[in-house]
């Protein structure tokens, strides 16, 4: 029977979409699909309200709308959008409390959106520079829409036409409308190479093939958002429980989970558990809160999963009748000892015990996962170890329970255009022989191995990029910018979209392009919950010329390919990405939001599954606890515990001189990865970075709140400013991420900062997970210092 499974697995992983072995339930859908299974209850509700779209009050023109990049974002908020009549210029943002996802809670990035789009420092026309001239911001030049376009596609073209297409790059940011952008705009160049230049893909990815491989498809706790009713919805429940793992959701709302979800429903009730490094404003209301060590959240899982199966706390029918593999899991879990790997994780057994049973106990029981659970080299064994501890308890596609997310109408967020590039340059990208996971999903190039190319070219080099909303030299958090800057330095031609200038474009830039506000812009944001179009507000007066990522892409594509851009329009590109639904783009901008609402125990009722038949969308038709794909391709086939790369017990004697466990990749909810920082009220808030010490073991070294000081491990340092707060475990630090200073003068230097306070600069490429996802950017070893009078003179917030 197990060589029938790992055929099929096979046969599926050789199928027409990439992810179809055991990734997201299948992309195309029918109309009749969506009308058949009660996809389109929310029309028949009237989910528009009957609310209008734009109005007058105040001497303002008021439009309803939603946030969604640029600046970046990861959730997609409804707000109102407020104009002065007389002068054009957007004055105030609120949120809309009609809007099902938000309910009209907004954080301060967008509250201070009329500060971003009316900003002096806004890029708001074309511009290039000649290559030689590369870091001299007198050198730039403005060009019109056409020159750029042309100078992109003939030098992009030459470039393919002189080393191969295949040398080739797109880079994509996150939480920006950018995904299907520059997929298949490298997809019309003729070249696989999509690009992050994060170490192990540490972010979301992940996550998501961890839920590819064990259930078949992406999950996230159900809070009522996918029901416009929300919680009036008659088939919705709360959760009993809901676990918060390795994030402070209510600031960082990642990955179109919005945070001030888990508050409402602990307000309605449900029990909350935390477990994060970091006593956050979620552990400090958490009904349970455990802090494990960075980067070991393996081990406290598979302790956790040991509870539920040694006290036999599972739910029998659902193990029996839905998930494969069990016994399985029984025999891994022996082999480990519940008391040593609470030792390893620093946490007391007892709290274990308690957060196990308390899951188990819950008819209901969710799990927020976030960026943590990524940022460390076994990403995937953590997350699989917490997918099986839910399924066991029988929490799986139920109400108030974790529940599947596709893209909402079959949108194409992911890889669209891949499969039809022929399949020996498919076979090109990065690590697809290397590392299976990467062919599945999302398919980008395996970023460490990625860079080594580069460094080597090996077997061949990359001459030419396009970037679209990303700053890969201060952004990611584990870019290890000491290799990632020579080697972007090495192409040959860079044009970088963005929405002011930033270290990414002043220091490799040849063109940069001016990129649109979501208020200036037609865009739609379909994910998760449901789906919302945008267009310019009315009344604004928008400044200089700038394109949308969207628009710019199609302008692009149709030079390279135009039987991939066969569209004349945005719309008309909207209109064939949400077809599926039976609306058009401009339907749902009437409509101001479409959601499709949400169906549980598909798994029973052939919704999972493109046979449909009954179960789920994995090889087995069962949630794979061990996953016959991961066989096949020789991966670890059940959830497991490993130590971080460096660490006490991997490398005592490197921690020994770096005794300082250093996290990074925490959100401020003020910033977006490296953005707002030259907004000034924002910048208010929190004008430097800062290092979160813990403050007994700071008054032992002499540090006081305020002090520079310098963090370094053993491959760079970097200056912040000391934050002593009992907050995180004596001998833990925090650094904060994606730090630059705008304010700095670029003929100084055109980093603005990054090489004295960038943690990118403390990231090492090369320590990825066996899968090749994961990396331990949340547990570095470092060593932390007083920095002397002159180092400490850093260009900071004196500049406010």
């Amino acid at each position: 029977m197990e060589n029938r499974l790992v055929r099929r697995t096979l046969s599926a992983a050789r199928s027409e979409r990439p992810g179809a072995a055991s990734g997201h339930p299948p992309r195309r859908r029918s109309f009749a699909f969506w009308q058949e299974n009660g996809k389109r209850r929310g029309k028949e509700r009237g989910m528009h309200k009957d609310l209008p779209t734009t109005w007058e009050e105040d001497g303002y023109v008021v439009t309803r709308t939603t946030a969604w990049s640029a600046p970046g974002c990861h959730s997609g908020c409804g707000i109102i959008c407020y104009v002065n009549k007389e002068t054009g210029k957007l004055e105030k943002v609120e949120g809309d409390p009609e809007h099902p996802y938000n309910q009209g809670h907004i954080c301060p990035r967008c509250a201070a959106l009329p500060d971003v789009v009316n900003s002096e420092e806004r890029l708001l026309y074309p511009m290039k520079r000649d290559p030689e001239r590369r870091g001299d911001p007198d050198a730039w030049e403005r060009i019109s829409w056409d020159e750029a376009l042309d100078l992109v596609y003939n030098t992009m073209t030459e470039l393919g036409e002189k080393y191969g297409k295949h040398t080739l790059q797109t880079f994509c940011g996150t939480g920006r409308d950018i995904l299907w952008q520059s997929q298949r705009l490298a997809y019309s160049m003729g070249t696989p190479h999509v690009e992050s230049y994060s170490s192990g893909l540490a972010c979301w990815m992940p996550r998501l093939m961890s839920y590819n491989v064990s259930t078949g498809g992406y999950m996230m706790p159900d809070c009522s958002e996918c029901h416009e009713d929300r919680y009036d919805n008659p088939e919705y429940k709360d959760p009993e429980v809901i676990v918060v793992w390795g994030n402070n959701c209510v600031a960082s709302n990642s990955d179109g989970f919005f945070g001030q979800w888990v508050v409402e429903v602990v307000k309605r009730g449900a029990k909350m558990i935390v477990v994060d490094p970091r006593l956050t404003w979620m552990a400090a209301r958490a009904d349970l809160w455990i802090q494990p060590r960075p980067a070991v959240d393996s081990a406290v899982a598979m302790a956790m999963l040991k509870v539920v199966i040694e006290e036999d706390l599972y739910d029998h029918d659902f193990v029996d009748r839905w998930t494969y593999g069990f016994e399985a899991l029984v025999e891994r879990s022996r082999e480990y000892d519940f008391d040593e790997l609470c030792e390893r994780a620093w946490v007391d057994p007892e709290k274990i015990r308690k957060a196990a049973r308390m899951i188990a106990a819950g008819n209901h029981t969710a799990v927020q996962l976030g960026l943590a659970v990524d940022m460390q080299r076994n990403g995937i064994g953590a997350v699989r170890s917490i997918i099986a501890m839910l399924a066991i308890c029988g929490d799986i596609d139920q109400p108030g329970g974790q529940i599947f997310t596709p893209e909402p109408y079959d949108f194409h967020y992911f890889s669209w255009g891949f499969k039809e590039l022929p399949e020996d340059v498919q076979k090109m990208v990065v690590g697809y022989d290397e590392y299976p996971f990467i062919r599945m999903g999302m398919v980008l190039d395996q970023p460490d191995l990625a860079v080594v190319q580069a460094e080597t070219e090996e077997p061949y080099g990359f001459t030419g990029a396009i970037m679209m909303g990303t700053n890969p030299l201060c952004c990611m958090s584990n870019a290890d910018l000491n290799r990632v800057y020579p080697v972007l330095q090495k192409l040959k031609f860079i044009c970088v979209c963005d929405w002011r200038i930033t270290p990414t474009i002043q220091t490799l830039a040849d063109v940069a392009l001016p990129v649109a506000m979501c208020v200036e812009k037609t865009g739609m944001i379909a994910k998760r919950t449901g789906a919302c179009a945008m267009s310019p507000i009315a009344g604004l007066d928008i400044q200089g010329e700038p394109k949308s990522d969207a628009e710019i892409t199609l302008l692009l594509g149709k030079r390279f390919n135009p039987e991939m851009f066969p569209w004349d329009t945005v719309e008309e590109i909207y209109d064939f990405l949400v077809k599926d639904s039976g609306w058009s783009w401009q339907d749902i901008r009437n409509m101001n939001w479409a959601w499709p609402g949400q169906e549980y125990r598909r798994y029973e009722k052939g919704l999972l599954r493109a046979d449909g038949q009954p179960g789920f969308n994995t090889s087995t038709g069962r949630i794979e606890l061990y996953s016959p794909f991961a066989e096949s391709i020789g991966e670890n086939v059940l959830p497991y515990y490993d130590e971080p790369y460096y660490g006490p017990y991997t490398t005592p004697e490197l921690y020994k001189e770096y005794p300082v466990i250093t996290m990074t990749g925490s959100r401020n909810i003020q910033f977006f990865h490296s953005e707002h920082r030259d907004v000034k009220k924002l910048r208010e808030i929190q004008p430097d970075p800062l290092v979160e010490i813990n403050d007994v073991w700071a008054k032992e070294q002499g540090f006081e709140d305020g002090d520079w000081l310098w963090v370094e491990d053993k491959i760079g340092r970097i200056k912040h400013r000391a934050k002593c707060t009992p907050i995180v475990k004596y001998g833990m630090a925090n650094v904060n991420s994606g730090w630059w200073f705008p304010e700095t003068d670029p003929h100084e230097d055109p980093m603005y900062g990054c090489w004295d306070v960038n943690p990118n600069v403390l990231s090492e490429l090369g320590q990825q997970g066996p899968t090749g996802f994961g990396a331990d950017v949340k547990a570095l070893l470092c060593k932390i210092y007083k920095c002397d009078e002159e180092d400490a003179n850093v260009k900071a917030s004196t500049a406010h």
